[in-house]
């Protein structure tokens, strides 16, 4: 270690020292000068050193505010900024009180600067230098000016004993010092430990997303690629040429066939984008726009409806503010969930809105067997699935991906049944868009 280095080891404090002896420091400065002007107002036949009390408390107020300057000097070397001045104003005031016959004034004062300082104090050398010159310096003025054997005797008695207790005390001090300190170091060893493990989860968490975004995309190429070929197919045969030139009608049948080709290819390719972004986290607020509603639910009523099938709209579906592929999901699956596991003849879904000050409230609601209140939250749980109808091929990922994209967007859902009759399922959109 060297000459600067101990220095600085000696002269430092940890910053809740700092602020303590900052405000002791402020305290100090006008207690000296009030107490200096009671006890020469009481006694005026005492000594005094010209403007000596002014200059301490000015002193003592500087270093008192010292720490607010932030100065890396000031925080690195305040233990010793703070020795300095207290070991001099202690040996003033021995000294004072010795031209003043050992007055009791002085001699509180010595006391109490004694017992302060070395408690202010925090490094041993500092409180060994401190109390050994102040001993010493004591014993000389006591000796020197013959004071009779029981005042010397007391006199010294007495400042042995304040430093006894005062070293008790701080060793105590010490001791739960040492004693935060190891359980400091014990804890930013482990938040070390931990940090580095984070740092490692976040590494293998990143390279694993990179390998998920690869593969999905290889997934989407792979499944969109015979969709465009699909949809190229069934544009191509309902093109108004080929129809005429193969005397099929426009309303016919088979051009009604063709166009659900067309218009389901055009939403899976859709729905693959929308699930995909979603759940890689690349769909951007950018992409939220105003919505035509209405005309959305149209296109998934054409695709979805049949004779067994009957989907209508209550009332008129408002524009809002929302992603289009995620709108085009959370209604598709709602729908189709309905669809797959109604167990009636004839199939009735009913679509409603309705609105408070804040929110569109959306429903979907069927005929179907209804479901039982203690799976309400269950079947909204990824990949879980109620078994109604065993021959459905069903993931479970539906309405969990519902639930997920409404509540992420800052809606709610929940559904209501009555087992037997049907369900209806609710979901909220806020009516203010997304900047």
């Amino acid at each position: 270690m060297s000459k600067w280095d101990f220095i600085r080891e000696v002269g430092r404090l940890e910053s809740f020292e700092i602020k303590n002896s900052s405000k002791v420091l402020c305290l100090i400065s006008p207690g000296i000068f009030f107490y200096s002007l009671l006890i020469h107002y009481l006694n005026p036949s005492l000594i005094y050193i010209p403007f000596a009390r002014e200059f301490f408390s000015i002193l003592f107020l500087f270093l008192g505010l010292l720490p607010l300057t932030k100065s890396k000097i000031v925080i690195n070397y305040y233990g010793l900024l703070v020795f300095i001045p207290m070991f001099f104003f202690e040996h003033y005031l021995i000294y004072m009180m010795a031209i003043n016959n050992f007055s009791i004034d002085y001699l509180l004062g010595a006391y109490i600067a004694t017992f302060g300082g070395i408690l202010m104090l925090n490094n041993r050398w500092l409180i060994i230098l401190f109390s050994t010159m102040q001993l010493f310096h004591m014993a000389y003025q006591v000796i020197s000016n013959n004071v009779n054997i029981v005042t010397e005797g007391a006199i010294l008695i007495s400042i042995t004993t304040i430093f006894i207790f005062s070293f008790i005390i701080l060793n105590g001090a010490m001791q739960y010092k040492r004693g935060l300190e190891e359980i400091n170091l014990q804890l930013e060893s482990k938040i070390k430990v931990r940090t580095n493990d984070l740092e490692k989860r976040a590494k293998e968490l990143f390279r694993r997303n990179k390998d998920l975004e690869e593969f999905a995309y290889v997934v989407s190429h792979d499944l969109k690629r015979p969709l465009r070929n699909i949809h190229t197919m069934a544009e191509w045969v309902t093109s108004k040429e080929l129809l005429e030139e193969n005397y099929v009608k426009e309303d016919s049948e088979m051009h009604k066939n063709l166009f659900i080709i067309k218009e389901q290819a055009e939403q899976m390719d859709m729905l693959i984008n929308g699930i995909l972004n979603y759940s890689l986290q690349m769909e951007r607020e950018k992409e939220i726009k105003k919505v035509a509603l209405e005309d959305l639910v149209k296109r998934i009523i054409l695709v979805n409806s049949s004779g067994e099938c009957i989907i209508e709209v209550r009332n008129k579906l408002p524009d809002i503010y929302f992603n289009e592929s995620q709108l085009l999901q959370v209604f598709q699956n709602l729908i189709q969930n309905a669809i797959k596991h109604n167990d009636k003849e004839k199939s009735f879904i009913n679509i409603d809105v309705k609105e408070d000050s804040e929110s569109y409230i959306f429903s979907v609601s069927d005929n179907g067997p209804g479901i039982d209140k203690k799976y309400h939250q269950k079947i909204f749980q990824l990949f879980q699935k109620l078994e109604l109808k065993p021959h459905i091929d069903s993931i479970g990922i539906g309405l969990a991906l519902v639930k997920k994209i409404i509540e992420t967007n800052g809606g709610k859902v929940w559904l209501e049944s009555v087992k037997g009759k049907g369900t209806k399922f609710f979901f909220t959109v806020v009516k203010e868009a997304k900047n």
